[in-house]
């Protein structure tokens, strides 16, 4: 007797898969637009959830490989005539994990919501009773309610993307992100009086690397920010002008003109007490090629990692710029 096909496999039902892995770059544009509203006073992270609830430090994205299908002639052949023990389980492509959503700064964190998701929708999302509290019913009527108050299940991306709208404007999430930028900005305010070392820089990027770098070696030290490079002759006269006894190392990034930056730092500044190191050209070379695909939100979070693993006296040797920050903070 012959059986029909049960597979019910075809273009068609492929194509009626909804994968999930859009939701990565989604939560990842998210993150840099915080960043980029708060000017790095607030950031957000969207990453994998461990056993006991915390997110690891790196959010990882979901890979496209369940998309992916491969046509290997002779494979039946090759199973049939061979003991599968030694092939991968392929059981692990179709993961069931759970990934939170915080906005933190340096000392309080406020997650938003679980998803609890596989390759393919529909998801589940658990959001924070108090948001729930605000937008419950504005929720039901986007995503479909569970048993649980503020349990919802999403079907799709666009749904993700509305109910992820509504969570993100809700005003409890409007009123932690006011109340953590003040914060902030009084933490910054109390830390006026400068202490003995001071380190002038560019960008938000260099800050967190050379905070990064301070904290390993166990250096205090105060990184100002000037907002470019043309904005640092005036951030070292603010700074003199505040603490005229601060040892002052600025640091810019040469952009691929080394001379032109030192001239420029040279006719700028009118004072002799202060070091200059010039990188050539980011930052972000000390640490090539390991972060050379790195988005510069991922290098911020990752940055601790990575100078943990980090050999200065090798990274000294090459990096003169590098040398001259280390040999500064440990004056």
């Amino acid at each position: 007797m012959e059986y029909k096909n049960y597979w019910g496999i075809s273009e068609d039902t492929q194509n009626d898969l909804v994968y999930t892995d859009s939701i990565y770059k989604i939560m990842d544009e998210q993150c840099t637009y915080l960043f980029q509203h708060t000017k790095g006073k607030i950031f957000a992270v969207f990453s994998e959830l461990k056993i006991d609830g915390s997110l690891f430090t790196v959010a990882k994205s979901m890979s496209n490989i369940f998309k992916s299908i491969s046509g290997i002639s002779g494979l039946q052949e090759t199973i049939a005539e061979s003991s599968t023990k030694n092939l991968i389980d392929a059981n692990d492509m179709y993961f069931d994990k759970r990934y939170g959503f915080e906005i933190c700064t340096e000392k309080y964190r406020f997650r938003l919501f679980e998803l609890r998701m596989t390759p393919l929708y529909p998801v589940e999302i658990i959001i924070d009773e108090g948001i729930c509290k605000n937008i419950g019913n504005k929720l039901s009527s986007i995503a479909i309610p569970m048993e649980k108050i503020n349990h919802f299940k999403i079907s799709d991306e666009e749904t993700f993307c509305n109910v992820l709208q509504a969570v993100l404007q809700d005003k409890k999430v409007r009123y932690i992100i006011s109340e953590l930028q003040k914060r902030v900005q009084d933490k910054n305010i109390e830390e006026e009086n400068l202490p003995e070392k001071v380190i002038i820089c560019e960008g938000q990027t260099d800050e967190i690397v050379l905070q990064a770098i301070a904290q390993k070696l166990n250096q205090k030290v105060t990184i100002a920010v000037a907002n470019g490079k043309y904005n640092v002759p005036a951030f070292f006269d603010s700074v003199k002008g505040k603490n005229t006894k601060s040892k002052i190392l600025i640091v810019v990034d040469s952009d691929g003109d080394v001379e032109g930056t030192q001239k420029l730092i040279d006719e700028k500044i009118d004072d002799d007490n202060y070091d200059l190191a010039i990188i050539d050209s980011r930052i972000e070379d000390w640490f090539m090629p390991e972060v050379a695909d790195f988005s510069k939100l991922k290098l911020m979070q990752s940055i601790d990692s990575i100078i943990e693993d980090v050999d200065f006296a090798e990274l000294s040797k090459t990096h003169k710029s590098f040398a001259k920050v280390v040999n500064f903070m440990q004056k």
